[in-house]
């Protein structure tokens, strides 16, 4: 399947970025670890590729299939950036299968279902930190277990910068937006994964690893309070410009967002052999050093966050003040439903009341005329004795 291939024909928004697919429109920072890993993995790929070709064990195609298992990759997004039919994709999940997800299956990442060695290459992209501390090792030893020839993590690292700017995100979700990110949630209670702890345990383990860090973190924190505030508009226009601006920050800014301070850290470990794949991955992420440029943009994002996070608070008090003006309305409606429902009671009762009056007076009137018309007869009797 090509990029192309799985583009929504239904999307009728106008963007600005050219449109390359609706690969492009995926949040920036989904898009952004799934590119890398596609990178990562090709480059595996040539040199893994290279030495079964010298045992023989080619596929029906003259190349040799690489079978890669992506622990916690629901719901299979690697897939649509690893098209070449020379990937053999296996996705576990605990999420449960619905079956929609081709080599989907259901079950946890600390007791892999897979004999040793059942993949060339395994992937964690942004699993770790969803796993609690305590178990993490576990989850590091199974991975290995499976794992012929290379394994790729991709997720945040603990930081003191970024647990600030989690902290700052979470903050601006639960008070300005009123909500709470499960996500988010879950990092507080677990902790954000110790990066070079889990360096280490892939060195001592004899695996040959490269790291290099990518989301830088003011970058990062910018996009992710710009794209809950327009989340928070609930319009289709605000989604639609929400799907805009990840397109032109994959577009425009993915490929250099490896400044430090980082949010997420990128290992790749390879057994033995193939240290040749990890100079050719360093090659491709060189470090990114800071300048004076890049400070510089840093003091405007902050400053354009800072506009934003004012605007949603204006924005946050307005709608409070219309909640406010409207529950008011709310009682004034309902005290004047009361009102008149009590008026219309009351006119009942009166016009119940005018009827028993008027009844009574009509009973009167015919009692007053019965003793006129006896008092008549009367007299005419007597005249007539007389």
């Amino acid at each position: 399947m090509s990029i192309d291939a799985i583009e929504n024909p239904n999307l009728d928004e106008v963007s600005l970025a050219p449109r390359q697919g609706e690969l492009l429109s995926l949040p920036f920072d989904q898009y952004g670890r799934m590119r890398i890993a596609e990178n990562i993995v090709r480059t595996l790929y040539s040199e893994i590729a290279a030495q079964v070709k010298e045992r023989k064990a080619v596929g029906a195609h003259g190349r040799a299939p690489l079978h890669l298992l992506d622990v916690g990759g629901y719901p299979g997004i690697l897939r649509h950036f690893l098209t070449s039919e020379v990937y053999d994709i296996s996705v576990l999940d605990v999420a449960p299968d619905d079956g929609t997800i081709p080599g989907y299956r259901q079950g946890s990442g600390l007791d892999l279902p897979y004999e040793d060695d059942s993949f060339d290459v395994a992937t964690g992209l942004d699993t770790l930190e969803h796993i609690p501390n305590i178990h993490r090792p576990r989850f590091l030893s199974e991975i290995q277990r499976v794992a012929r020839h290379a394994v790729v993590l991709i997720n945040p690292v603990q930081s003191i910068q970024a647990d600030l700017a989690e902290e700052t995100l979470n903050e601006y979700i639960r008070w300005v937006l009123d909500a709470q990110q499960e996500q988010l949630a879950e990092h507080r209670q677990f902790g954000l994964p110790d990066f070079p702890a889990t360096i280490a345990t892939f060195e001592q383990a004899g695996w040959k690893t490269l790291s290099f860090p990518t989301a830088n973190i003011h970058s990062w924190l910018f996009m992710m309070i710009a794209k809950h505030y327009l989340i928070s508009m609930r319009d289709e226009q605000a989604s639609a410009l929400e799907r805009t601006l990840d397109r032109f920050y994959n577009l425009a800014f993915q490929e250099s967002d490896r400044a430090q301070p980082a949010y997420r850290g990128v290992m790749v470990a390879v057994r033995p052999g193939l240290e040749g794949a990890l100079r050719t991955i360093g090659d491709m992420y060189p470090p990114v050093g800071a300048s004076q440029e890049s400070s510089t943009e840093r003091l405007q994002l902050a400053q354009l966050l800072m506009s934003m996070i004012d605007l949603k608070i204006a924005n946050h008090e307005d709608r409070k003040l219309r909640e406010r003006l409207d529950q008011a309305n709310r009682q004034i409606l309902t005290q004047q439903r009361e009102w008149e429902i009590k008026y219309a009671r009351l006119e009942e009762e009166l016009n119940s009341k005018n009827q028993h009056i008027l009844y009574l007076e009509k009973l009167l009137q015919d009692i007053e005329s019965g003793r006129v018309l006896r008092l008549t007869r009367s007299i005419a009797r007597f005249l007539g004795r007389s």
